[in-house]
Parts: C-alpha cells; sequence; structure tokens
C-alpha cells in the first residue's frame, strides 16, 4: 500500500482584542459601625424628667406671678381683718353643725333663741355675746339649738326647750349625754328664775353621736312649758382653753334677758 503523503492546514493567527479598560474603583473603606437601635424605656423615662422639670419651673413661676398681680390689685386698698374659724362640731342639743355666718362685728351684739320650727325668734328671750364671736347659726336643718365657737375654742349652745320647741323640756328629766352618763348637777336661780347647773368632765356624746370632752351649762325654767338650754363644751380631739372661755361664757350667761328687764345674774 502506498504510503498518502501528510497534509498540513496551517491556522491562522488570531490577533486578541484588548479588553476596555475598567474605571479605577475606590478603595475600599472601614466597616460601618452597626446601628444601634434606639433604647425605648431610656428615652421614656428622659422625657417623663424633662416634663416634671418643666412643670415645676411652670408651676413656681405661675406662683411668683399670682402673688405680683395680687399685689399689684390691692395697692392702695385697706386690708380686711379676718377671723379664724374652727372646725365643724356639733353641738349639744341638734346634732350636725352647718358653716358659720358671716363675720361678728367689734361691738359686741344682742341676739334672741330662734324656735326651731318656726325659725322665729322666741319672745323675750335674748343674750349678749362678744364682738370677737361670731353670730350663732342653727345647729344642724331641725335648728333645734344654735351655736358658735367662742375664743378659746369650745363651742357655744343655746336652745330654748319645750312645748312647740324641737327639743323636749328638760324637767323631770336627768340631764345626762345621748349614752346615759349623767352629768353632775346642782340647782340655782338665773335672773330670778329656778335652774339647773349641769357640768361634766368625762368624755361623752351628744343627741347626734357626737364626742365632747368637757362641759359646762345651765338648764332655765322660763316659764312652766318653756325652758332655755345654754351651755359650751370642749369637742373632743380639739385642744382649747376651757377655763378661758368659762369667763366668757359666765358673761355670756350674765346677760340673758327675760322678758326684755331681768339679766341673768347667777345665784347659788
Amino acid at each position: 500500500m502506498d504510503e498518502q503523503p501528510l497534509s498540513y492546514e496551517e491556522t491562522p493567527i488570531i490577533t486578541p482584542t484588548p479588553e476596555p479598560a475598567l474605571p479605577p474603583q475606590p478603595e475600599a473603606g472601614p466597616p460601618l459601625a452597626e446601628v444601634k437601635k434606639p433604647n425605648k424605656i431610656l428615652g421614656f423615662f428622659k422625657g417623663l424628667v424633662f416634663f416634671i422639670i418643666l412643670f415645676v419651673i411652670g408651676f413656681v413661676l405661675s406662683g411668683y406671678l399670682r402673688d405680683f398681680f395680687s399685689r399689684t390689685m390691692t395697692t392702695g386698698l385697706s386690708p380686711t381683718p379676718t377671723l379664724s374659724q374652727k372646725p365643724l362640731i356639733e353641738s349639744t342639743g341638734a346634732g350636725i353643725i352647718l358653716s358659720p355666718s358671716p363675720q361678728a362685728t367689734a361691738t359686741p351684739k344682742t341676739y334672741s333663741v330662734v324656735n326651731g320650727l318656726t325659725r322665729q325668734a322666741v319672745a323675750d328671750i335674748s343674750f349678749t355675746l362678744p364682738g370677737s364671736v361670731l353670730p350663732p347659726i342653727c345647729d344642724g336643718s331641725a335648728c333645734g339649738s344654735q351655736g358658735t365657737y367662742l375664743p378659746g375654742g369650745t363651742r357655744f349652745t343655746i336652745a330654748a326647750r319645750g312645748s312647740g320647741q324641737v327639743l323636749a323640756d328638760f324637767r323631770e328629766k336627768i340631764i345626762s349625754d345621748a349614752g346615759g352618763k349623767p352629768f353632775v348637777v346642782s340647782l340655782t336661780t338665773i335672773a330670778g328664775k329656778p335652774a339647773t347647773e349641769f357640768t361634766t368632765a368625762q368624755i361623752g356624746s351628744t343627741i347626734g353621736g357626737y364626742a365632747f370632752s368637757r362641759m359646762h351649762g345651765y338648764m332655765i325654767e322660763v316659764t312652766d312649758t318653756l325652758s332655755l338650754e345654754i351651755n359650751h363644751f370642749s369637742p373632743s380631739g380639739i385642744t382649747t382653753d376651757f377655763a378661758a372661755d368659762e369667763i366668757v361664757f359666765n358673761t355670756i350667761v350674765q346677760s340673758l334677758t327675760f322678758g326684755g328687764i331681768q339679766k341673768g345674774s347667777i345665784t347659788n
């Protein structure tokens, strides 16, 4: 077999096409710090503290402004004296005391005893209070008695008793507190009228259930069907000057007028 000569095909040389140059890349910087989420609880407390600070500043400033405008508006006006008032305490005869009436004048003033049923003055009975004492008011809605506070803090009450009155006559009854604790009694005369003096230094209660620690008073026989109770007492839990008010109370008793003529001189 004849051998055929080998033929060779030349492969053309391919010139590579140059790739376009890439733009220079920025150098990589340091890694970004991780973003922290805000602390909601801490933010809440910060806001609360800020609010409290603003509130305190506003409160203080408003106080200064109120004082400033108050002084400005009252400049040139005469000051009006005020009388201190004691807490609302019951009387011995009619329960809860209502709000005190307007301030008393400096001059002693004469008052009448009020009939709680008609709210009219009881005829021919009057008494005088010092100018420093507020006018008496009804003790409770029934107005069985009227009362006010004496300078030393004791409660003064006065009440008509008997026919046509809220409270019953004391005659033929034991004078005691609401719990039945009898008072120490003695017979006397006031303005020529028979009277029973009663005292106690022990804690007791009124018919309204209110407590007192000391009491002194009189039951006076005005007519056959009408009597008058007059007393003063120290409300429990309140510091009073009972001895000083006793002097004032005796002055009030001596000012009692029956029939517009007789004064309440006390005869033992």
